[in-house]
């Protein structure tokens, strides 16, 4: 594995450093000139050295997202490549591509990022998306165990953390993968729970469509349907033979 570009830990200045630089470049961020060992040239190394920075600060992931979103037209995107040939996780500025993909329907964009993650193989074993963000027996933990957004699950980490596609409306992407959703709806089943599309949106955190719930929810093969229109609701399937 290279060794990447950071030369350790980032830290708070680091960091300030970094939200300066990109506020420099549009992003919505607010930093501090503060003294950093780092010497990007070009937007590409900015965003290469950002992408190192991001497993260690969930706040990069909704200011990197945006600026893809608001100013990919500014991308060299063979330059940003090559740098991220230098990363020691290439597959972090991938997960921000993923999201991108979801907070957008432009084909010029979906081209543009799948030319920059073509290729990359995934992270194996998985690893935890950003590093030491919450204590393993947290409350919040606790809640996300076993939970995985697509974005993440595609390039072998693990993380459940939404980044904000839009600062002024404030939009939310992210969809949880189907493995987690299944266990998310086994756990409802198990516990006895009669499933409505309400409960089942609110058990996955309103992370997919009504119609992919609606298609979860079909799907399983422990479930029948009862009930149409506002009163339609889903319960276990009685065990064959009665």
């Amino acid at each position: 594995m290279t060794r990447g570009l950071l030369n350790g830990v980032p830290t708070e200045r680091h960091l300030e450093r970094l939200y300066h630089e990109l506020a420099r470049l549009g992003a919505p961020s607010v930093g501090r000139r503060s003294p950093w060992p780092y010497h990007p040239r070009t937007t590409e190394e900015l965003l290469a050295l950002a992408g190192e920075m991001l497993r260690f600060d969930p706040r990069l992931l909704s200011i990197l997202l945006q600026w893809v979103l608001e100013h990919w037209r500014e991308l060299n995107p063979l330059a940003l490549r090559l740098e991220m040939r230098g990363m020691r996780w290439p597959q972090a500025l991938a997960v921000v591509a993923e999201f991108a993909r979801e907070a957008t329907r432009d084909e010029e964009v979906h081209l543009l990022l799948g030319y920059l993650t073509a290729g990359w193989s995934r992270v194996d074993p998985p690893e935890r998306f950003f590093i030491e963000v919450e204590r393993p027996e947290s409350r919040i933990a606790a809640r996300r165990l076993g939970r995985n957004l697509r974005p993440y699950a595609r390039w072998g980490f693990i993380g459940v953390e939404r980044p904000v596609a839009d600062v002024t409306t404030k939009r939310i992407v992210g969809r949880y993968d189907r493995q987690t959703r299944l266990r998310i709806l086994d756990r409802m089943i198990e516990r006895g729970d009669e499933v409505t599309m309400a409960r089942y949106l609110e058990a996955v955190d309103h992370a997919v469509s009504r119609q992919q719930a609606e298609r979860d929810l079909a799907a399983h093969p422990e479930l029948e349907l009862v009930g149409r229109g506002r009163g339609a609701r889903w319960r276990r399937k009685p065990p064959a033979g009665r």
